[in-house]
């Protein structure tokens, strides 16, 4: 490299890098919106005789969630982990007793734990529902099982609960959440948060009662009611029914944020903080970047991190996502939900981290899932709350050393989505950019760049997705891993601006078939064919040699250099 590039390089990272080493900026909010679990001394398990029988789980929910409770009240000093066979749970239920030094009480079957939770006192009765009914009359009993300390009992079940002593609290078998329900009792439950959950799974309904939140499912008049009086800036924990939209949506206006959690399992107890031993991520270092390269750059990066569920679940040894054996061949990119993860469940947060692969890299997806061009704009102050949870967000970005930002709007050029790029450009410090990706289709932007200024005053990229791996997909710039590479060589061969630096999003769920080399094909979703990220490999294989797949925050970084190239700062200077 000649000395008066080197130069000139040199001063560009200087100029990049100078806002990341500013102090986190002040906020008056706290740095956690999650509800605070206390930590028990002991924990106990419990086993279920059918794992798939729900009405057996929502026994077991009820008992979690009402030790969670007595251990926030003081009652008692035990909690609860409901048995879950699936590996990544057993890695999460190991790491937590390290962490926390819970003291292990052995196991009980689900009416063992009746019995010894009402010697304890965290049991005053049951609440009976109808299973067969499957509609808010289950979400009725799980937020009157939090108020009056009752366990979930379908009428299949009531006289083996009559035989254990239990006593019967209320009977929702017959009723169904109402408004004037909801109006008599709003005052006795927790607003800083709201659970919504299908009443025909179990997941979640011990988060609420440990919590004494309320329960819903469905998208009507009665739910912006309590979208309303949920406190501005909580998660919403679970997922609600019907089209994605159409219940994201009022999230967004009131100012709330998705977890997408409606699988999680023992969150009373993974979200737990204390003794975490904060470790930042591996990001791309700017000044090691070869500036003086020609080539096209171009990322890849997998939809849908904001899924908490997924990330608990079925992710982190999932060989089609991270451990997928093309991970380190190719410069893989990942959305994250590593900002809730590390309120939610720091266990989890700290298993993905410490299995980080080689040349993978991570961008926090937005917090949560929300529309930022539609949040709190049913609120009185849109942009103070807006601003309030992105300096929440700054915080834990901080902590882990997360460089790239990215979000799903609504609507991508929107006057309100530009306000919300700058807003989080002026709170998020010693960011590389932002993404952004429309509802849908999620390259709605087309590779469009937003440049917004940050408090120092550099100007912070937002780009949009340039396509997008999906199958079956019919729109522009949208389909197979071989459809995909013929535009990126297209965008090579032509020169077009926005080919030049740009990223393709991965639609995690899409599967492929490999006919040829030359021909990938789409596949039905309910097959064994490859997804994630083998059908990037394939994509990646069929790339001219001018482009260069690279980790997006590097993508950012090389956008940002560019920008500032071309507008002469350089020779100003």
């Amino acid at each position: 490299m000649k000395k008066k590039n080197l130069i000139k390089t040199l001063f560009l990272i200087g100029m990049l890098l100078g806002g990341t080493i500013s102090p986190v900026v002040a906020s008056s909010s706290p740095d956690n919106w999650w509800p605070v679990q206390k930590r028990p001394g002991y924990i106990l398990k419990c086993t279920l005789s059918q794992p798939g029988d729900i009405r057996e789980m929502n026994v077991a929910q009820s008992l979690c969630g009402l030790a969670a409770q007595a251990v926030n009240e003081g009652i008692g000093n035990e909690g609860l982990w409901v048995e879950n066979r699936t590996p990544d749970y057993q890695l999460y239920y190991k790491a937590w007793l390290k962490r926390l030094k819970v003291k292990e009480q052995g196991a009980l079957n689900t009416w063992e734990v009746v019995k010894r939770f009402q010697k304890q006192g965290y049991i005053k009765g049951y609440i009976l529902y109808d299973y067969n009914r499957k509609d808010n009359s289950i979400n009725l009993a799980t937020a009157q099982a939090g108020i009056l300390k009752g366990i979930l009992v379908d009428i299949t079940l009531e006289e083996q609960a009559k035989a254990s002593g239990l006593k019967k609290l209320y009977d929702a078998s017959k009723e169904n959440l109402t408004q004037s329900w909801f109006d008599e009792h709003k005052s006795r439950m927790n607003n800083n948060f709201i659970v919504l959950t299908n009443p025909s799974i179990a997941n979640n309904r011990d988060y609420a009662i440990a919590h004494k939140g309320m329960v819903y499912y469905g998208v009507d008049e009665l739910l912006d009611t309590i979208l309303e009086w949920v406190r501005p800036l909580s998660p919403v924990i679970g997922w609600n029914s019907g089209p994605e939209f159409q219940h994201i949506a009022p999230c967004s206006y009131w100012g709330l944020i998705n977890t997408a959690s409606d699988w999680c399992m023992n969150l009373p107890m993974l979200s737990i903080t204390g003794n975490e031993k904060i470790k930042k991520i591996k990001t791309v270092n700017p000044a090691r970047i070869n500036w003086e390269s020609d080539a096209i750059y171009h990322s890849f990066v997998m939809s849908d991190g904001d899924n908490m569920q997924w990330t608990l679940g079925s992710f982190i040894n999932n060989p089609d996502f991270w451990s997928n054996e093309h991970n380190g061949k190719i410069p893989m990119s990942f959305t994250t939900c590593m900002v809730n993860l590390s309120m939610a469940a720091p266990d989890v947060l700290n298993v993905l981290m410490n299995s980080q692969p080689r040349n993978v890299s991570l961008a926090e997806y937005g917090g949560g899932y929300y529309y930022p061009d539609l949040f709190a704009s049913k609120r009185a102050d849109r942009e103070g709350l807006l601003r309030s949870f992105a300096r929440i967000v700054n915080v834990h970005m901080q902590k882990m050393g997360i460089k790239a930002f990215g979000f799903i709007c609504h609507k991508i050029d929107s006057k309100e989505a530009l306000d919300a790029y700058r807003v989080f450009a002026e709170e998020l410090e010693g960011i590389a950019g932002m993404l952004a990706v429309q509802y849908s289709p999620y390259n709605g932007g087309y590779g469009k760049v937003f440049w917004v200024k940050d408090r120092k005053g550099n100007d912070i990229p937002v780009i949009s997705a340039r396509g997008q791996i999906w199958a079956n997909q019919e729109k522009e710039k949208s389909g197979t891993p071989s459809q995909i590479a013929a535009v990126i060589n297209e965008d090579a061969t032509s020169k077009i601006p926005e080919g030049e630096i740009a990223w393709t999003i991965v639609h995690a769920w899409s599967r492929f078939e490999k006919e040829s080399k030359d021909s990938i094909v789409s596949a039905p979703q309910n097959s064994r064919s490859p997804r994630g990220v083998t059908p990037v490999y394939w994509c990646k294989q069929l790339l001219d040699k001018k482009v260069q797949v690279v980790p997006v925050d590097e993508l950012l970084w090389r956008l940002r250099i560019k920008h500032v190239n071309r507008d002469s700062a350089i020779n100003s200077n």
